[in-house]
């Protein structure tokens, strides 16, 4: 009876020992789990498919952007690794998955601070993004808490670029479908990234600068001090900037929209750039709008429509 019960007695600490075992396993597996789900790139990116660091997502902040689509688009601010920079960027897509969406890079308008990306730009993001694109874009180096300093259309456009492999190393995009859209200072962004053989499909730019030296002409002293600032004086640079003096490397179908009324930037310079770009034989559209301002925000349903039919062309 006594044998009996201590073989009893064996078997039930042999039974604790192997549970314990097995719960010390189990315990040692979650932990690599979350370890290796702490160490996971961001939107699972696949950064082997980077050639370098330049693209690869360092940090990123989810943004709560209140509009009527809440609930198909989320929204991130992310810093992203550009000439060894962290550079501040936003990245808008829909939650639906398994889709490979066509990418959308927007480049911003202005000048370091001003002009940069706020909340009611995202809002137009997240427009973007449910019409079925994967949006990114960029603050520029030196901007919004990034490191580096911008150029106006100088080393800063790799900022831009970087964004094309960024993209490409995403598994919500397709990487064969990439569009550009530029206002302003982005149009002269977008007309530079294609120039340096940016791999786009398509183009659109909506009251670009195409002309950084009739720009200072028509815009007076306060121009002027924000280029000299930011470029110098070498009028060498505003051309190596400026589309109408190499309309040549624009091999990317470009549409072209501007407005009559624009103050910032004289619809004289798209025509200019258009007539350069006819007598090449290059691909491109121009509609200028009468009564138009400066984004084309008196247009705002035309101008769209026209932007989303243009990248339709390219990308179908």
């Amino acid at each position: 009876m006594k044998n009996r019960s201590a073989a009893q007695g064996s078997s039930k600490l042999y039974l604790f020992f192997i549970i314990l075992a097995l719960w010390a396993a189990a315990c040692k597996t979650e932990r690599e789990a979350l370890k290796n789900t702490a160490e996971l790139p961001f939107f699972g990116q696949d950064t082997s498919l980077l050639k370098d660091l330049n693209g690869q997502i360092l940090e990123r902040e989810q943004i709560q952007v209140e509009t009527g689509y809440s609930e198909e688009v989320e929204s991130y601010r992310i810093k992203y690794s550009s000439d060894g920079l962290k550079v501040v960027g936003f990245l808008v897509k829909q939650k639906k998955e398994g889709v490979r969406w066509p990418v959308l890079i927007y480049n911003r308008g202005g000048n370091r601070e001003f002009g940069r990306i706020t909340l009611k730009m995202m809002k137009y993001f997240s427009y973007l993004a449910s019409s079925g694109y994967a949006v990114l874009a960029s603050q520029y180096r030196g901007n919004d808490g990034g490191q580096g300093r911008e150029e106006f259309g100088g080393s800063d456009v790799n900022d831009v670029l970087t964004l094309i492999h960024l993209a490409r190393s995403l598994p919500f995009t397709d990487p064969d479908k990439i569009v550009m859209l530029g206002y302003s200072r982005g149009g002269m962004m977008t007309y530079l990234a294609i120039k340096q053989g940016a791999p786009i499909k398509a183009a659109a730019v909506v009251g670009g600068v195409t002309d950084i030296i009739q720009n200072l002409q028509d815009r007076g002293e306060g121009m002027r001090r924000v280029v000299e600032e930011l470029v110098g004086k070498d009028e060498n640079e505003y051309k190596r900037r400026s589309a109408l003096y190499w309309p040549d490397k624009i091999n990317v179908p470009v549409l072209i929209l501007h407005g009559e009324d624009d103050w910032r930037v004289n619809v004289s310079q798209a025509r200019k750039l258009a007539e350069e770009l006819k007598k090449l034989g290059k691909d491109h559209k121009l509609v200028v709008f009468p009564g138009g301002d400066h984004g084309l925000n008196t247009h705002r349903p035309e101008r769209n429509r026209l932007i989303f039919d243009w990248f339709d062309k390219y990308l179908n």
